[in-house]
């Protein structure tokens, strides 16, 4: 089978970030200043982060608000959509660790209307899928509710997979069902699927309304390794704007052109990326 998950052009291991830029220091040593993190990925794929802290803030482990409610209608707006953005920063991280390359949905035939047995049916696809092409099977799977009320999954998947043999797994399952797989070639725009671009593609049913449910989960995927990081030190009197600090970072490492910018003052605290 295809393993395009190797790819010859991954970003070099991370060394510590005061050795790729000498302006970073690898442990806090002011009280003012942006905690720094590098994240590398199997796509080739390099994500950095700078959040501001001042001299009495610190990072909790597993930050975050907590929730009050569990009926959504009741949740707080911010609470929502943080929560949103994790699952969102989540799901785009395991893309681009799986090297995902293309799509596979799975439908039913019947108006299957339970979200509970349809993740149940998911469960048992993935095992069959598992049984016969082994570690080659990964996938990162979100729901979506069409207007009739059933359910479909999108999964965002890595390499070659005989689409006879999907189908034949997924309707010995449920019984009448399809799925349909997009490769690279027949991606949209008859552009290649990428990693970011999938996972893009997968947060727009992360955060529709109809598929977010706080009891039930948003997505569910296979084993993917969390990506390596380092993280570091970098103090506000350096006199350097961030994201010029964290585009060096990225050139680096990958020989690249930063491509992605994000800033925002709707996290916990003040957070800037910049990816490739």
């Amino acid at each position: 089978m295809e393993n395009n998950r190797k790819n010859s052009h991954q970003s070099e291991p991370v060394r510590t970030l005061h050795d790729i830029y000498g302006v970073v220091f690898d442990d806090r040593n002011t009280g003012k200043g942006w905690y720094t993190k590098v994240t590398t990925f199997t796509s080739g794929d390099v994500e950095c982060l700078a959040m501001k802290l001042d001299s009495d803030q610190a990072i909790r482990k597993g930050g975050g608000a907590k929730r009050e409610h569990s009926d959504k209608q009741e949740m707080d707006e911010l609470v929502l959509r943080k929560s949103q953005q994790r699952a969102k920063k989540t799901v785009r991280h395991k893309a681009m660790m799986m090297n995902a390359d293309r799509m596979l949905t799975l439908t039913y035939r019947e108006n299957m209307t339970s979200i509970d047995q349809a993740w149940a049916d998911l469960k048992r696809f993935s095992r069959l899928m598992k049984e016969e092409f082994g570690d080659d099977w990964q996938y990162i799977c979100v729901p979506e509710f069409q207007k009739r009320g059933a359910v479909h999954f999108h999964m965002a998947i890595s390499g070659f997979f005989p689409v006879k043999q999907v189908r034949k797994h997924w309707r010995k399952v449920v019984t009448e069902g399809n799925i349909d797989i997009t490769s690279p070639r027949k991606a949209i725009d008859k552009a290649s699927w990428n990693p970011k671009r999938i996972a893009s593609y997968l947060g727009k049913y992360l955060t529709k309304t109809d598929s977010v449910q706080f009891n039930k989960r948003r997505f569910s995927s296979t084993n993917i390794p969390p990506a390596p990081f380092v993280t570091g030190w970098l103090p506000i009197t350096v006199g350097l704007p961030v994201e010029i600090v964290l585009s060096r970072i990225i050139r680096d490492l990958t020989y690249r052109e930063p491509s992605d910018f994000y800033e925002t003052s709707e996290s916990y605290f003040p957070l800037i990326i910049v990816s490739t």
